[in-house]
């Protein structure tokens, strides 16, 4: 009785190897364009979430909150590019800055390759957690200009996420951006 050899021909190894390769390029493409779209997901939710913890902190705390845009130092930085993250802090003194380190309630980050455009340089709320001022919209855009969705604010301060629009705002010549 003869026993078969154990281990694989060079013929079948190069065959499970280009089954392999072809699956890989196939498959990379669609994996990178789901890391994408989490990563979009991903900021939406904490621009949505730190919307609400400033909105319930107002109400909470009986103080007016802010999120604005971080200028790299934990201070608002005015503009309307909110792609090098975002601060929420106390503003009990009303001067729209964080006072003392205490008053800072949480920082966040835009994910890599996005850019986050505001319609307004901050969102203001006051002690009954209405918005002060008109809606906000913080558009989450993928790379230059594709639009990706956006974070809206009303004046009660309920925030909600929209998709993009056909003509949405991430274009590179949008005034501020």
């Amino acid at each position: 009785m003869r026993q078969g050899s154990a281990g694989f021909t060079l013929a079948e190894a190069l065959t499970a190897m280009a089954v392999l390769a072809v699956s890989v390029a196939v498959g990379l493409p669609a994996f990178a364009e789901t890391v994408q779209r989490q990563r979009t997901r991903t900021a939406m939710h904490q621009l949505g979430a730190d919307f609400a913890l400033a909105r319930s902190s107002a109400i909470s705390r009986r103080v007016e909150v802010v999120v604005c845009a971080d200028d790299g130092r934990r201070r608002c930085a005015g503009g309307l590019d909110w792609s090098g993250g975002w601060i929420v802090f106390l503003d009990p003194d009303g001067d729209r800055q964080p006072t003392a380190a205490a008053d800072l309630l949480r920082t966040g980050e835009a994910p890599p390759g996005h850019r986050l455009l505001a319609s307004r340089p901050l969102l203001r709320f006051q002690r009954d957690g209405r918005a002060a001022g008109t809606n906000l919209s913080v558009h989450v855009c993928r790379g230059a200009s594709e639009a990706a969705g956006s974070v809206v604010v009303n004046n009660l301060g309920r925030v909600r996420n929209a998709r993009p629009g056909p003509a949405e705002a991430c274009a590179p010549d949008r005034p501020g951006a």
